[in-house]
């Protein structure tokens, strides 16, 4: 058997210390050359799910190392997730894909920041409360309250109840569905988010719900249990955005 020892330097040139591997030279193929177009778009796909790991874990990395701010730390993120789900809405893929775990495991990825926040669906800012939008925030406030009476954005407040009231009224016509529910709730949370980065009561539970909701297989929904449940998370929470406004 050949002894294909790794050069020191030069690699193959006449100062070489030891022979290079001519494998090493060798094309790799991503994918097998009769494999037919569909095959290669899924590999494709894969590969772009594979990017968008690693890149999210970089910003999730970038973010607590205050290298960006929230505003764009939650554009990024938001994007990436959003990237990531819409890859994964294609029956194809998702079952080359398996899970996330599967995935992780098959290509040994290590970006823990970046799973942890896919399997949580929602940036860290959204999670905690942080608001991601603090200069238009701060802008707003200014127009919407010259006489400073009031410290919430008219505007905001309208965009959050207005998100409140979708996500309860889905949940009458029976949304049940991550595709269904999951976007809704993302962005009730963002637009509560905007107009204050204060906590109260109830909103964890939105929190926890986005959660599970996310972790729904996608052949699978909440029962109607769950469903009436957080019907009344998001109607405490409702109450109690109002009561911190006041």
């Amino acid at each position: 058997m050949s002894d294909y020892r790794a050069p020191v330097n030069h690699y193959g040139s006449r100062n070489s210390t030891r022979p290079l591997n001519p494998k090493l030279l060798e094309e790799i193929q991503p994918f097998d050359l009769n494999a037919q177009p569909r095959e290669k778009e899924i590999v494709d796909t894969l590969g772009e799910i594979y990017s968008i790991i690693i890149t999210l874990d970089h910003v999730e990395k970038a973010f607590l190392k205050d290298d960006i701010g929230s505003e764009e730390y939650t554009r990024l993120a938001n994007k990436l997730i959003n990237q990531y789900r819409t890859y994964l809405s294609d029956e194809d893929v998702e079952e080359q894909f398996k899970s996330l775990d599967h995935f992780k495991a098959k290509w040994q990825i290590t970006a823990s920041n970046a799973i942890t926040r896919l399997e949580r669906g929602i940036p860290v800012t959204v999670e905690h409360g942080t608001s991601g939008d603090t200069d238009s925030l701060d802008n707003s406030r200014a127009a919407d309250n010259t006489t400073n009476l009031n410290k919430y954005s008219g505007k905001r407040v309208a965009e959050a109840t207005g998100n409140f009231i979708t996500v309860m009224d889905a949940l009458k016509l029976n949304y049940k569905t991550r595709e269904q529910l999951h976007p809704l709730m993302a962005e009730l949370l963002l637009s509560i988010n905007r107009v204050t980065s204060n906590d109260f009561e109830n909103r964890s539970k939105l929190v926890e719900w986005i959660v599970k909701i996310n972790k729904l297989p996608k052949d699978e929904q909440l029962s109607d249990a769950d469903s009436q449940q957080l019907l009344y998370s998001l109607e405490s929470a409702y109450k109690s955005f109002y009561t911190l406004l006041e």
